[in-house]
């Protein structure tokens, strides 16, 4: 889509929705009237949310950003995993290293992936904080829905959550016996099926749920390189079973249990963002990237299981307990080719495994005027990776440079906390929130690097200096205070300001080879932020309005140097603010309209000595900001990492009423301005504006439970890159999905 015409989409858009917002800006939706709104299925629904922690609230009268997706809003646009959100949540991207995810709200995120570090946007599953990024790409199965929560949740969602959570909430088993399949069929050789069953076994005391998926696709990216595979390939699924005990009205036992596995070419920094005459075939593919050519294609293998125990208990009609127990065991294998291109220059194994307990109790306070969340936790992790590069003798490397370098960090974290939340009515309509957590954190990393000679005339001999063995123990603590106001100012508008305070831990850095770069500080932020929630016209029109400002302190940077070679350190500070738009329209019957616009400011308010990755010297060794005798930049004043100054989203649903059913068309369009992924800010570490169109069509018939979609996703083709790094021969990225398009067919009992 042209320029010219995403600006006139915009153009009439926005004035629309405004000019529906301003005329009706002092109209009064009296009791009676919201009433009889709720029985025309023609009204905004609003999903029912546990983001508070004490108890289920209305999304619309919740005092966070949050968006929410259903069931089926999920099943509607083909949500898949959090990847797929991005084009339905304000300020939300997603990207990818190999298997792991580096997920960003609000220009916070992480692209540190590795041993020793954590998110910095937390992934709830049922209450239990999923630790490793590789394991945040889990598909979503067996749903009630999504919550994302943006900006910090320091105080409810304890360390980590510095940047948002997403919360995924599975379907409880119920004494409603319940059953749907789902299967699809598409391009690049898709087979994808998810199966769910829940029900009764004992009818009053003992329900419970199975369900599975599997999803298989060929590579999205193909190898021009002959007889050698390409990457993005599909090929993993899973088990999720769930058994609830009801002895009584009071007293709820839930056991959870999953298991994930995945044997697939993940993504890959593959394609090179400029030439290099070390490599032919990869610098005629510049600006392609749907091909790549590489000599040995990165392979992975991911398993991940977990259990997990819930029990509430009502002690009374005030007083209500909870204790959620976990333990999660996750690997990872990836091998195969880091230099991006088809000459054997550098070549990467890793292996990681962790596994994690936790253990959080709440107590639950709720009364006529006052509710309140009491908790303790309780996390502990071990991490043990390996990590072998090797640079052997190449058209890039001579004989005497070539080496085996060989990391074997294992670590382990633990965090334990005391929180307390709790909002007071002051009135009927005005409500104030106070709550503070106290968190303290210990990383531990035994340290060992070796390093040989490559040298077919020296094998194997020791080089100078290794092999590197150290130790590092820190501590941190932290107190991470809220507070808040709420106002229902009427039936259908609702506004909330607040002061929020964002934690992350300090970690360990499992490539550091001096022991001054063993470890590095925790980030801290200060949130302010308000927002308004209304509903307009009988609940047709939606338009909910955030504004927020952090004061970001000690942020964490990784910067992949070279391959193997990873740089951590703490930014001085940085600015973030921003605004965020969302409206639902129901203007008429059977059609929905969404229109979502962000708008976000990030910018290093000190950062004088950014590390600079090897490739990406030759861009920036001509400024004056640059210094070449410790290869650092001064990106004070630059923009943030996958922080995106404007992006936008709007849908538009039809539903035509026919025999016991209805035909559905949906189409879906996200649009996003430039974002960088590296603190210095040279264009070719970032990614231009672009714009995506997804649309679906199909039957759903209400009397027999099924439907029938056919759904296309980047329709247009769109080239564009989800991230980007300079630790391959030159700076390389990783394509967003093409083209897709899929049939799928659900029938549910």
């Amino acid at each position: 889509m042209s320029k010219s015409s995403k600006m006139s989409a915009a153009a009439i858009v926005v004035p629309v929705l405004l000019a529906g917002t301003m005329a009706y800006a002092q109209s009064t939706t009296t009791d009676t009237a919201n009433q009889a709104a709720k029985a025309d299925q023609n009204v905004i629904d609003d999903i029912i949310v546990t983001a508070t922690r004490t108890g289920a609230s209305a999304a619309q009268k919740t005092p966070i950003a949050i968006s929410v997706f259903s069931a089926e809003q999920l099943a509607a646009s083909k949500i898949d995993n959090v990847k797929d959100l991005v084009v339905l949540t304000p300020n939300l991207s997603v990207g990818q290293a190999s298997s792991s995810a580096q997920i960003y709200i609000r220009g916070i995120g992480s692209n540190n992936v590795f041993n020793g570090s954590d998110p910095d946007v937390t992934v709830q599953a049922d209450g239990v904080y999923i630790a490793r990024a590789f394991g945040q790409f889990a598909d979503f199965v067996d749903i009630d829905r999504i919550e994302v929560l943006r900006g910090p949740q320091g105080t409810l969602y304890g360390r980590n959550a510095v940047g948002g959570t997403i919360n995924i909430i599975s379907r409880k088993p119920s004494d409603d016996f319940h059953g749907e399949v789902q299967a699809s069929a598409g391009n690049y050789g898709l087979v994808q099926g998810k199966a769910y069953l829940s029900g009764p076994l004992i009818p009053g005391l003992l329900q419970a749920s199975l369900s599975g998926n599997y999803v298989k696709h060929d590579d999205y990216v193909k190898n021009i390189v002959p007889n050698v595979d390409g990457l993005g390939n599909a090929d993993h699924g899973g088990l999720r079973g769930q058994l609830r005990l009801t002895p009584s009205n009071k007293l709820e036992v839930i056991v959870r249990g999953d298991w994930n596995r995945g044997v697939e070419r993940g993504g890959s920094y593959t394609q090179l963002l400029a030439t290099t005459p070390l490599a032919p075939l990869a610098s005629s593919l510049v600006g392609d990237y749907r091909h790549m050519a590489v000599d040995d294609p990165l392979s992975t293998e991911t398993k991940i299981w977990g259990v997990s125990g819930e029990v509430n208990y009502d002690l009374n009609d005030i007083v209500s307990l909870k204790s959620l127990t976990a333990y999660r065991r996750s690997s990872y294998v990836g091998d195969g080719d880091s230099d991006g291109t088809e000459q054997p220059i550098n070549f990467a194994d890793q292996s990681d495994l962790s596994k994690q307990f936790t253990q959080e109790f709440n107590v639950n306070i709720k009364t006529e005027r006052f509710r309140a969340v009491l908790g303790a936790y309780y996390f502990h992790e071990h991490q043990s990776s390996t990590l072998i590069n090797d640079t052997p003798p190449s058209i890039a490397t001579a004989p005497t440079r070539a080496n085996r370098t060989t990391t074997t960090p294992d670590a382990h974290a633990r965090s334990q906390a005391l929180f307390v939340q709790g909002t007071y009515n002051i009135t009927g309509t005005l409500s104030a929130t106070a709550g503070i957590r106290y968190t303290e954190d210990r990383k531990e990393l035994d340290h060992h690097i070796d390093r040989v000679s490559l040298n077919p005339a020296t094998p194997l001999a020791p080089t100078a200096g290794f092999p590197f063995i150290a130790s590092v123990t820190r501590d941190f603590k932290a107190w991470t205070p809220k507070f808040g106001l709420d106002w229902q100012a009427t039936s259908n508008v609702f506004a909330y300001g607040s002061i929020t305070r964002g934690y992350k831990s300090g970690g360990t850095n499992f490539a550091a080879t001096n022991p001054l770069g063993l470890s590095f500080d925790p980030e801290t932020l200060w949130s302010y932020e308000a927002g308004v929630k209304t509903d307009w016209l009988d609940r047709r029109l939606r338009v909910n309005l955030t504004g927020f400002t952090y004061d970001y302190r000690d942020l964490q940077v990784q910067s992949l140097l070279a391959p193997g070679v990873v740089a951590i350190g703490n930014a001085t500070s940085a600015k973030v603010k921003g605004l965020e738009l969302e409206t639902v329209a129901k203007p008429f019957a059977g059609f929905t309209a969404t229109f979502n616009y962000a708008l976000l400011d990030t910018r290093y308010k000190s950062f004088p000595a950014s590390a600079v990755p090897s490739a990406l010297i030759p861009y920036v060794q001509t400024s004056p900001l640059y210094d070449p005798v410790g290869r650092t930049y001064n990106a004070t004043g630059n923009r943030l990492t996958a922080a995106p100054k404007s992006s936008l989203s709007a849908t538009g649903q039809y539903e035509y009423p026919f025999g016991d059913g209805a035909f559905v068309i949906r189409g879906e369009y996200y649009y996003q301005s430039r974002s960088y992924y590296d603190p210095t800010n040279a264009l070719i570490m970032s990614q231009k504006p672009y714009d995506l169109i997804n649309a679906s069509i199909g039957f759903v018939d209400d009397k027999d439970n099924w439907s029938l979609r056919l759904i296309g996703k980047n329709l247009a083709d769109t080239n564009y890159l989800i991230t980007i790094a300079g630790n391959r021969v030159v700076p390389a990225g990783l394509g967003g999905s093409p083209r897709t398009v899929a049939v799928q067919l659900t029938k549910s009992w």
